[in-house]
Formats: structure tokens, C-alpha cells, sequence
């Protein structure tokens, strides 16, 4: 934005056009604002009004952020940092002449956070809760409300500043919503009382209890489930164990009974009835080392008659997965992936994109070696890095020809990988993303009471899923892989092995890593978590030098900024939402190979394009092989030299 000289006023201001701005927006919003104020600018340079053309710059800038409440001053600093102090200067005039609320509360925080201006502080926390009652409608999506109310309870608990009366705000929401409002409204306004222990407990607990009821009587599980959690938590601010227990048992039931509503509603009523079983067993596994004896004794009972009824919920799952074909014409995969995923609830949509495929199976990753000649019988295959370095050589030794096929089979297991990112996982993810606006949040119900995922590490489940989601790789390698480690030891450690290696002399306990634990020499209890398959393909993306070994790579920083947008770092994100998804996949394992499961993973499996797919693997590693040849001749040359 550039500087005019004399600098804007108050009275340039007020003689432009920006209340046409607001009155013609049926949302007053600033995100909505923000478009038409930047065509106002537009249009006054085409007039040559070079003063209200600067004055709609402004706005436009000051209006083009979706601010989070719970973000840092620091953060909103930031967002805003080509605002200079001429520009700061004129919103300071103007900011008591706005009468719109919503621009007004945005102005006064951008001076708050920018100058710290105490005044424009307490302004911003009145125009916030303005704008809030504005855009207040629990019929329809409500973040906008509560995002304003949300900070202004942070503004004024920040400041000192009446927060009592933002309370009192939300208090009176609440008792108009009565527990009955048919969105989320009432959850994140008591959400948001608890995070900062306010509110009368007593009360609102009943309030929680009797929009969780309400909830389960439209089966609408996943509120029910967060009323009963809330009502919990209220208990628990009010120090009344009993009852704090009593309400975890009613959200962990919660599960139950959305596995029978499952089998009546959902296109795959087993997956999904069996996904929900899961998170109940793993909800009653936690509530029944807590509490009383007798609480102990009644979340037991629970625990172990879900645990029987999964495994029958699980063996009619295998009839429920779709068949998934191996064209290089990719385009009829790419709209298959699309239309499976497409139309859905989010949460249907996500787990739908989980069972779209399963990792290829050793069978048939063996057959695709038994079919090529093994280069290794002439020269021994070498894999270089970025940097000329060899990382990986296939043994010629003709009594490792176990390991040589191993190592083949890795490798064309990573071809798989990349194919089967571009075919299937990235049109379906792309196409939830056009149908969905995806918050870290909306992630929380695939990572909550999850086998997969240990206590305390939801968020950070929750945050890579959601960076991969949206396509930030760099962001779910970075948070997933250590996670999938952690992991792999907490699921060793349920089995009854110890992923750690004590130093008795120093009494020091270290943490084994994925290079020991993924391994069946190592810990046998590794098989009872993984199949044959699924073990095979974490090794390969994780720790195998001739795969992807995405783990060891990236520990150790030798993974440049472009390989984060590779389909490999798509396909790792997949694999880690299917374990969330769908935890302990070891019944897989039993499936005879006439069953139609078998048929799922597809890559290879009753192919009459397997031959050329074959013959396309070889031609690839040949171009490969040279590719590695001419560089290897290169580095020697330039090393002579």
C-alpha cells in the first residue's frame, strides 16, 4: 500500500464509501467485507481517487485475515505487519467513527496488538461481543459467534477488563439455548467457561446432562458424546468424583450405541460399527483403572462385553471393502477415489478415504520379483542419495538370495506407493477438501479413546492428520513419524513386551527406535499387532535403506524441501489415518485368499494388466539402474579429477 502525501484523515474516512460496504453484505463479517473493499479500491483508481483508493486499501488489508482467537498477540502482530505507523495513525482516528461493530472490533484489536493501546483494548471487547450477538444464530453454523466471544473473554481476562460481563455474555446464551440448540453452540461456550473454571458447575452439568439426552435421542452421537465429556468435566471442576466418573462411563457408551445405529444406517456397517467398538473398548480400558473398586469392577463388565462382541463385528467387516484395480491410466482410479468419498458427512468421508486400499501384500510384491530377473545376479544394485552417497547396495552373494529379493521387493514396493498416492489417495483427499472446511478439531474424533494412539497425544495426532489433510506434508512427516514410533512402543508395551533397553551400570532406560522394534527377531509381540503386509510396508516407508526409509531420513535431515510434496510423504499419511482408523488389524491375517478382502489391496491380485505392470517395473528399473550407473561414472570422473 503506498504512502499519500498529506497522510489519510478522519474525514477521508468518513467521505468514502465504506458503509456501502457493510450495508450490502448480508454477513457482517470482516472475511466478507474484505472482497468488496478491495473492488472499491479497484474502482477508485480506475476514477482516479487516489484518496479513497488508499482508504479501501486498508480496510481491504485490515479486513483479509481470519484472526484465531486462541492465537498469540505476537501471531496477530504478525499477520499485520505491513500495516505502517501512517496507516496505524489513520485507524486510531477512525476507530470511534466506525459503527459497524464487527470492523470496529477488528480495528481496535489490530491497534491493540500493534501499539497496545489499552483504550482500543477495552473498545475492541465491547465492538467483539456487539459483532457476536450480530452474527448470534444457533440454527446455523455458530464458530463466527463464538470465535468473537472467545476473544473477547481472552482480551478482557488479558487486560483486566470486564470479563465478568463477557461471562455474563455467554451465560445468558446459554440459558436462552436451554440445551437445545441443534448445533454446537452451547458445547463451545462451555468449553470455553471451563477452560477458564467459570460458571457454576452444579448448573451446568444438569444443562450438559440434558442436551447429551437430547443428542442421543436425534442420534447424534459425537454431540452426546462431547455433552456427556463436558458434564464430566464439570464434575470434575467441582470436585465430585462420583459423578465425574458416572458421566465417562455414559460417553464411553456413547460408542456402543453408535455401533448399533451403524449397522442400520452406514453403506459399511461392520467397518464402521467395528471403528466404534474400538474407541469404546479403549474408552471403559482407561475408566476401569479409575475411580472406586466397585467403578473399577462396572467399567470392567463393559470393557470385556464389547471386547467379545468386536471380533464377530470384525469378521463380517471383511465383506465390506471395495475392489481396487491397477490401470496406468490412472484417470478411471482417479474418479473412483473421488465418487467413494464424495457427498459424505466429513467423518464418513474420512473413514471411507481410510479402507480405500490396504498396503500391498508381500504375495504378491514376492511375484512381481519372481517375474523380472534379479539385476543383482549381474551386478549388485546400489542406491545413491542426493548428495552421490551410497545408502543402500542389494547383496550379489548367491547365499543372500533371500535378502536380494527383499530388497527388490522393497523397492518396487515404493513404485506402489507413489502410484497408488497419485491414483486414489490425493483425488479422494482432494475432493473432501472441496466438499469440507477441515479444523485441527474436527480430526479430534478418529484419535480420541484410539488404540493406535497413546493418552495425551491427540493433539498431536489430531494436528499432522489435519497438515496432511490439507496438504501440508512437510508439517504430518514432521509430527506423524515420531508419533508412529511412540506408537509402536506403546502397543509393544500393552502386549506385554519392554521397547527399551536398560544400562545397569549407569542405571540410565533408553527408548528403543523403530530400526529395533519393527522387527519380529527383536520383539515377537510385533506380529501379534501387525500382519504380515502391513508390517512389511511400515518397514519399507520407515526404516528399510532400499525403500523409503522416511524415518532414519528425516531423523537425520536428509530430506529436501521438494520431497515433502511427494506422493511417498502422501502415502505415509495415509497409512498412519488408516492405523488410526482402523487399530489392531491383525484379523487380516486370517483371511483365506478366496476371500473378497483379498481382492482389496488389488495392486497385483486377478490382473490382466499384471504382465505389463511387470514389464513397466522392469523398463523403470533399467532407466533406474542407468540413471545410478551414469552418476556413479560421474562422481569417479570428477573424484579422479
Amino acid at each position: 500500500m503506498p504512502l499519500i502525501n498529506p497522510p489519510l484523515t478522519k474525514e477521508d474516512f468518513i467521505n468514502s464509501r465504506w458503509l456501502e460496504v457493510v450495508n450490502s453484505s448480508e454477513t457482517k463479517e470482516c472475511l466478507v467485507y474484505n472482497r468488496v473493499f478491495w473492488n472499491k479500491a479497484q474502482e477508485a483508481k480506475e476514477a482516479g481517487n487516489l484518496r479513497e483508493q488508499s482508504v479501501f486499501e486498508i480496510l481491504a488489508v485490515v479486513t483479509g485475515a481470519a484472526i484465531k482467537p486462541e492465537s498469540t498477540e505476537e501471531f496477530f502482530a504478525e499477520v499485520f505487519q505491513n500495516l505502517t505507523d501512517e496507516h496505524l495513525n489513520f485507524l486510531t482516528d477512525i476507530a470511534l467513527e466506525v459503527s459497524d461493530p464487527e470492523l470496529q472490533a477488528r480495528i481496535a484489536d489490530i491497534l491493540w496488538v500493534k501499539k497496545h493501546n489499552y483504550q482500543m483494548a477495552q473498545l475492541a471487547i465491547t465492538a467483539y461481543l456487539q459483532s457476536a450477538t450480530e452474527l448470534e444464530d444457533p440454527e446455523k453454523w455458530t464458530c463466527r459467534c463464538v470465535k468473537r466471544i472467545e476473544r473477547a473473554l481472552r482480551l478482557a481476562r488479558k487486560i483486566n477488563y470486564q470479563a465478568e460481563v463477557v461471562v455474563a455474555h455467554i451465560e445468558a446464551i446459554l440459558d436462552r439455548c436451554n440445551g437445545e440448540d441443534p448445533l454446537w453452540l452451547s458445547v463451545k461456550l462451555m468449553e470455553l467457561l471451563q477452560e477458564y473454571k467459570l460458571g457454576n458447575p452444579t448448573k451446568y452439568a444438569a444443562l450438559a446432562e440434558k442436551a447429551a439426552i437430547i443428542a442421543e435421542s436425534s442420534q447424534d452421537w459425537d454431540k452426546a458424546r462431547n455433552y456427556w465429556e463436558i458434564k464430566a468435566e464439570w464434575h470434575r471442576i467441582d470436585k465430585n468424583a462420583e459423578q465425574t466418573h458416572a458421566a465417562r462411563m455414559l460417553a464411553a457408551e456413547t460408542y456402543v450405541k453408535e455401533a448399533e445405529d451403524s449397522l442400520t444406517k452406514h453403506p459399511q456397517p461392520y467397518l464402521k460399527a467395528s471403528d466404534h467398538l474400538q474407541k469404546a473398548l479403549e474408552a471403559f480400558e482407561i475408566l476401569k483403572s479409575q475411580g472406586t473398586e466397585e467403578e473399577k469392577a462396572a467399567a470392567k463388565t463393559r470393557y470385556e462385553e464389547v471386547r467379545k462382541l468386536l471380533p464377530e463385528y470384525q469378521k463380517q467387516s471383511l465383506n465390506e471393502l471395495i475392489t481396487i484395480s491397477s490401470q496406468f491410466n490412472i484417470s478411471a482410479e482417479v474418479e473412483l477415489a473421488r465418487t467413494y468419498v464424495k457427498g459424505k458427512k466429513f467423518q464418513d468421508a474420512i473413514f471411507a478415504l481410510a479402507l480405500l486400499g490396504i498396503p500391498p501384500k508381500v504375495s504378491y510384491l514376492q511375484q512381481s520379483v519372481d517375474k523380472t530377473p534379479l539385476l543383482s545376479q549381474f551386478m549388485p544394485i546400489t542406491i545413491m542419495n542426493e548428495m552421490g552417497k551410497v545408502v543402500a547396495r542389494q547383496s550379489s552373494n548367491s547365499d543372500e538370495a533371500e535378502e536380494a529379493i527383499r530388497f527388490e521387493m522393497y523397492r518396487n514396493a515404493v513404485l506402489y506407493h507413489k502410484l497408488y498416492a497419485q491414483a486414489y489417495i490425493e483425488p479422494a483427499r482432494g475432493q473432501i477438501n472441496l466438499e469440507h472446511s477441515v479444523e485441527v478439531k474436527d480430526l479430534f474424533p478418529f484419535v480420541s479413546n484410539n488404540l493406535f494412539v497413546p493418552p495425551g497425544r491427540e493433539y498431536q495426532f489430531a494436528k499432522g492428520l489435519y497438515a496432511g489433510l490439507i496438504g501440508d506434508f512437510f508439517t504430518s512427516t514432521h509430527i506423524l513419524i515420531p508419533q508412529i514410533e511412540n506408537s509402536i512402543r506403546y502397543l509393544l508395551r500393552r502386549q506385554g513386551a519392554l521397547p527399551s533397553k536398560i544400562d545397569i551400570d549407569k542405571g540410565i532406560e533408553d527408548e528403543r527406535d523403530l530400526n529395533t522394534t519393527l522387527f519380529p527377531r527383536n520383539y515377537s509381540e510385533i506380529n501379534s499387532i501387525f500382519n504380515e503386509d502391513a508390517l512389511f510396508d511400515l518397514q519399507g516407508l520407515l526404516i528399510e535403506r532400499s525403500g523409503s526409509n522416511l524415518r532414519n531420513r528425516m531423523a537425520h535431515g536428509l530430506i529436501n524441501d521438494s520431497e515433502f510434496n511427494s506422493p511417498i510423504m502422501s502415502y505415509l499419511w495415509w497409512v498412519t489415518l488408516r492405523l488410526c482408523c482402523l487399530p489392531m488389524l491383525k484379523h487380516e491375517q486370517q483371511v483365506e485368499e478366496s476371500n473378497p478382502w483379498v481382492k482389496f489391496d488389488g495392486i497385483f491380485k486377478d490382473d490382466p494388466l499384471f504382465d505389463e505392470f511387470v514389464e513397466d517395473m522392469a523398463a523403470n528399473r533399467c532407466e533406474l539402474d542407468a540413471e545410478v550407473a551414469a552418476d556413479e561414472a560421474f562422481l569417479e570422473e570428477n573424484q579422479s579429477a
